[in-house]
């Protein structure tokens, strides 16, 4: 049910830059459409595509960009060292809560770690339906993107437990 939401969520660092790589893609392939075996027609087809996919990549960036934003300190903490590998950048003070009382989170279980993780995915799904990114709209916009196709994939097939890195940073256990 939130494998979508997760395979956003791994996805999103990779989107940081997609309008400039996307960019010069379009351009490279409109370049060198010389070389193709193709009709005219067929790539100019194509490219097309190329562009539509880039726009829905920016939406999609912009759209969990805003829902990142409107987190807390400490719920963006446990997104980013779950999801976008951040565990060595973020450093602990980050992980008090907006009154400056310390959020605990070095001390949690690993079980209360993994509730506290899933009650934030839920969340996360709710705050995507608010902005417009539904199961549905994922589905018929962004599931045939390779990339999310593959995540969605890997994310079915993960296990539900905590990394190593991520035990190791919250000196879980």
């Amino acid at each position: 049910m939130n494998t979508y939401v997760k395979a956003v969520l791994y996805a999103y660092p990779l989107l940081k830059n997609v309008g400039e790589e996307y960019g010069e893609h379009i351009r490279n392939r409109a370049l060198l459409s010389y070389r193709s075996n193709k009709s005219a027609e067929e790539l100019a087809l194509e490219i097309a595509g190329d562009i539509l996919e880039e726009r829905k990549l920016l939406w999609l960036k912009q759209k969990v960009g805003e829902v990142l934003d409107s987190l807390s300190d400490v719920e963006k903490t446990l997104v980013g060292v779950r999801y976008f590998g951040r565990e060595r950048k973020i450093k602990r003070p980050a992980l008090q809560t907006e009154n400056g009382k310390n959020s605990g989170l070095r001390v949690w279980s690993e079980r209360k770690y993994f509730r506290v993780q899933c009650r934030l995915v839920d969340k996360l799904r709710c705050l995507f339906v608010g902005v417009g990114l539904t199961k549905e709209v994922f589905a018929r916009e962004f599931e045939s993107i390779e990339l999310f196709s593959k995540l969605c994939k890997w994310v079915d097939g993960r296990k539900s437990e905590i990394s190593r890195s991520e035990r190791d940073w919250f000196k879980i256990g």
